[in-house]
């Protein structure tokens, strides 16, 4: 069985008894110990897998982790369990009992977690002292294909304990990076801005802060180009296996210029929804945008079927078509999209 179906079976099955665990030990049974199995490691074997694994500090005795991966006779990852609540784990709460597990042992990872969420630390920003922030956090409700590559890295099979140290400090540089980059993509700061006024040249004049304000609706244009251009070379690639799938009774083919839109909405509404909800259902017609793929909540519609191109919006079951030149121009509807999302946003919570 591959790794991902493994993971994907665990997910179910915590679906079904997350509500039903109302206690640590509960928690460890039904769902730490198949997720420790799914990553290879034989739970029933302690010279592999030690529950309740001492890790006396100098500040207190039989100080005990709930299990303790052992390589070598030596332990290399400490898995500390809280009871499943929600789908959230506070770090804050933990971090002190952390920090005394870490400290007291010669384990390089040390994992907290509630059964759905893993959340992974190390020592990377200061020797033999515990980070604040975990270097990788994996939620078996919500989780993208990248970190299934990263979680098998800690598979019996492939763990190297230096590779996952460094890769480590690579995941916590990049997190740290990505949250940068999102910051200025939601609210360019001026520095980016003035940055990118002297790094593209075409600005010669004096950066006043009129100017610097101005170029701040350019920069956030410029991301939302960007990013459907990125979602667009991405979507290129499934295009072709899409085609194959098509229902052939409907005739139904979706387009380059169909996906292309698509990536554009989504680009535009990644700073209003969780854009995973954003989805698309074609039909001979036209290209539906949804919220999760449910067509009561639908944001517009694309009509590209034809030499002359319209964007729909749906008003109380009517339908108000408009005209445009071409696919970029969905940009100027920003304002629209926005809007009809949170209509439909604020109709579910009635």
């Amino acid at each position: 069985m591959e790794f991902l179906e493994k993971i994907n079976q665990l997910k179910e099955r915590a679906l079904g008894l997350k509500d039903n665990l109302k206690t640590e030990e509960a928690t460890k049974n039904a769902l730490v110990m198949p997720f420790l199995n799914a990553l290879g490691y034989d739970v029933f074997n302690p010279l592999e897998v030690v529950p309740e694994y001492i890790a006396d500090s100098r500040f207190k005795k039989d100080e005990k982790v709930d299990y303790a991966i052992l390589k070598d006779n030596s332990p290399v990852i400490l898995i500390e369990c809280k009871k499943v609540e929600n789908d959230k784990l506070d770090v804050k709460k933990h971090a002190g009992q952390l920090f005394k597990y870490f400290t007291a042992s010669k384990a390089k990872f040390i994992i907290l977690t509630n059964g759905i969420v893993y959340k992974f630390f190390s020592d990377v920003e200061e020797t033999n002292v515990l980070d604040k922030e975990p270097f990788f956090t994996f939620n078996l409700f919500d989780f993208k294909e990248n970190q299934i590559d990263t979680l098998s890295e800690f598979c019996k099979e492939n763990f190297d304990i230096d590779k996952a140290f460094s890769n480590a400090g690579d995941l916590k540089y990049i997190k740290q990076f990505e949250e940068v980059i999102e910051k200025e993509y939601r609210n360019p700061s001026d520095e980016f801005v003035r940055y990118l006024l002297d790094k593209s040249g075409i600005f010669d004049g004096i950066k006043t802060a009129k100017v610097i304000e101005k170029h701040k609706k350019t920069t956030i244009e410029a991301f939302n180009l960007f990013m459907s251009k990125v979602m667009k070379t991405s979507l290129d690639f499934s295009l072709n296996s899409k085609s194959e799938e098509k229902d052939k009774k409907n005739d139904v083919v979706t387009t380059l210029e169909e996906l292309e839109g698509y990536a554009i909405i989504k680009s535009i509404l990644n700073e209003t929804i969780d854009i995973n909800r954003v989805t698309y259902r074609d039909n001979s017609s036209y290209f539906n945008i949804l919220l999760d793929d449910n067509i009561r909540k639908t944001v517009c519609r694309l009509y590209f079927n034809r030499s002359q191109k319209y964007i729909a919006f749906l008003d109380e079951n009517k339908e108000q078509k408009i005209p445009i030149d071409c696919v970029n121009s969905i940009f100027r509807f920003e304002k629209q999209l926005k809007e009809r999302v949170n209509e439909i946003l604020a109709t579910a919570k009635k």
